[in-house]
C-alpha cells in the first residue's frame, strides 16, 4: 500500500502528524497505579526472577535516606509513580557473575565480599518523563541508574549512616527508553574498599535487550 510506504512515512508533514498523535494519547492516557502494579506482576521477567529463590525481595523504602537523598528517584510520581519491585542476589558469587556476564568485561564483574551481590530493579518509566514524545529524557536515565547505583552501594554498607554520593558518572547508551514501559535494570559492585566504592548499573528492556550502561564512583559521605 503506497501510504504504508517508507518514502510517504518519512515525509515530514506525516512525521508532524505522528508526533501530534503521540503527545495528545501520552496526555490523555497515563496507566494509573493499580495497572501499573498488576501489569509489572504479570511479566514474564518478575515470574523469573521470583522464581528463583537466590533472589530475595527488597523493601527499599528503608533504605530510601541512604540513597543519595533527594537525587534518587524511588517513590518520585513523575519518574516512576510506585516504587519499583527490587531483589538482592544472595547465591553463589558465580552465578550472580553470569547474570551479567556476556555483556560485561571480566573487570566489572560483581566482586566477593557484598551483601548483595547483584540487585535487581523492575522499574516503570512513567510517560511524565518524556524529552520527545514516547522518549525518556536523558536527564530521567541518569537519575534512575545513580539511584539504582546507590541504592547496591546502601545495601552493602547496611551500618552505615552516611549518604552514598557519586564521585563521577559515565553513561553508554545503547538503544532508546520508552516511556510507558517496564525495565529491568541489574546493578552491582565491582571494587569496594574503605567507603569508597565502583558500581555498574545495565537497564534491559522486558524482551532482554541492553538499553543503557552506566559506571560510577562512590563514596559514603558520612554526616
Amino acid at each position: 500500500m503506497p501510504f504504508l510506504s517508507p518514502a510517504f512515512l518519512s515525509r515530514p508533514c506525516v512525521t508532524q502528524a505522528v508526533v501530534l498523535a503521540r503527545r495528545v494519547f501520552a496526555a490523555w492516557y497515563v496507566r494509573s497505579t493499580a495497572d501499573i502494579i498488576r501489569e509489572r506482576a504479570s511479566l514474564a521477567v518478575v515470574k523469573e526472577i521470583e522464581q528463583d529463590a537466590a533472589w530475595k525481595p527488597i523493601d527499599i523504602s528503608t533504605k530510601l535516606k541512604s540513597v543519595a537523598g533527594s537525587d534518587s528517584h524511588f517513590g518520585y510520581r513523575t519518574i516512576s509513580q510506585v516504587l519499583p519491585l527490587a531483589y538482592g542476589w544472595t547465591g553463589d558469587l558465580k552465578a550472580a557473575q553470569q547474570l551479567v556476564a556476556a555483556k560485561t568485561p571480566t573487570d566489572r564483574l560483581p566482586c566477593a565480599g557484598t551483601h548483595v551481590s547483584v540487585l535487581a530493579l523492575v522499574d516503570y518509566i512513567s510517560e511524565y518523563t518524556n524529552g520527545h514524545p514516547g522518549l525518556i529524557h536523558g536527564g530521567m536515565t541518569t537519575i534512575i541508574a545513580h539511584s539504582s547505583m546507590s541504592l547496591v552501594a546502601a545495601l552493602n554498607a547496611p551500618h552505615s549512616t552516611g549518604v552514598v554520593v557519586s564521585k563521577s558518572l559515565n553513561m553508554d547508551y545503547r538503544k532508546p527508553i520508552r516511556t510507558g514501559q517496564f525495565v529491568k535494570i541489574y546493578a552491582w559492585l565491582y571494587k569496594c574498599e574503605q567507603g569508597k566504592m565502583t558500581a555498574a548499573v545495565h537497564f534491559y528492556s522486558p524482551g532482554g535487550q541492553m538499553l543503557v550502561e552506566a559506571v560510577s564512583d562512590l563514596e559514603i559521605a558520612e554526616n
